[in-house]
């Protein structure tokens, strides 16, 4: 077992396809088969269940795939630490889709011209998938919107470190056919255009709807994939969406909608407490000199 053999699994894991791992690593298919029977061996395990020529993680490969990304994760720390004044390698970034739209343009530009030995690998998701796959060495890191206690502190997952970056204030947006509404206590029913379950905004709005007493109960949530969706399902009249402030000022307002004001949510960027990399630090301080709030 190498380092190349786990690269191949992990690759063919997310693919479940040896073609599609082939291709993306630039492998014959044949070499991508014979080095995960040759894994299995090895292991003296089933790792992925071959059914009509389509693959799926055996519960044995799902374990063995969690424990590979944080092998591959440290051997990428352990290998980036032989050169701490020189960010290089690879580093895995995460993103909230709002954060990607309104703060990262800046910081990530400088960040590539300044670090041109590193490549930047990056995704978006809602916070509460972005959370699991640090955790998961899957990313090394991510910006977030951590929910928060009664207190308005963060909850932070013991293994994780966080920094505050950026102040959101949010915005619910309400369709024409609410224009009588004034106050987010008037508010009796409606539908609510949301990204998935783990984002913290949805989490925030359906929390804020269920305070107003029997109100609350009456609020469907429509799943969308982006905020020109959620703004096309409130301009179709029947939705009311939540968020920032400096996503807003970025899109297309139909004319007619009510703006109320929601509170706020900061959004942090969060590691693992026991993974360092010049390029993460490197990333930091840029996103700290970018921050509207102090660490």
């Amino acid at each position: 077992m190498n380092h190349t053999s786990l690269e191949i699994f992990s690759v063919v894991a997310e693919e479940l396809s040896v073609v599609k791992a082939a291709q993306r690593l630039g492998r014959v298919q044949s070499n991508i088969t014979t080095r995960i029977q040759q894994l299995e061996e090895e292991l003296d395990a089933e790792l992925f269940i071959r059914d009509s020529k389509r693959l799926k993680l055996s519960p044995q490969g799902k374990l063995f795939l969690s424990y590979t990304k944080k092998l591959l994760s440290l051997g990428e720390e352990a290998r980036q630490s032989l050169h701490p004044h020189t960010p290089n390698g690879d580093l895995a970034l995460g993103s909230m889709e709002c954060a990607a739209a309104s703060r990262l343009t800046k910081p990530l530009a400088e960040f590539s011209q300044t670090c041109p030995e590193v490549r930047l690998l990056f995704s978006t998701q809602p916070t509460g998938q972005l959370i699991e796959r640090v955790q998961q060495s899957d990313l090394d890191c991510a910006l977030v919107a951590l929910p928060v206690d009664d207190a308005g502190e963060p909850l932070c997952p013991d293994d994780l470190r966080y920094q505050p970056l950026y102040d959101e204030q949010l915005l619910l947006v309400l369709p024409t056919t609410m224009s009588h509404i004034r106050q987010l206590s008037d508010i009796d029913e409606g539908k609510l255009a949301a990204f998935a379950v783990g984002c913290t905004y949805r989490q925030l709005a359906m929390q804020m709807l269920q305070n107003m007493g029997a109100s609350g109960r009456r609020i469907q949530v429509q799943e969308v994939s982006s905020y020109h969706a959620m703004l096309a399902c409130v301009a179709a009249g029947t939705y009311m969406c939540m968020l920032p402030e400096s996503v807003l000022q970025l899109l297309q307002i139909p004319a007619g909608l009510t703006l109320l004001h929601a509170g706020h949510a900061v959004t942090q960027l969060i590691w693992r407490k026991d993974y360092r990399s010049p390029a993460l630090d490197h990333l930091r301080q840029l996103l700290a000199s970018d921050a509207n709030v102090s660490a």
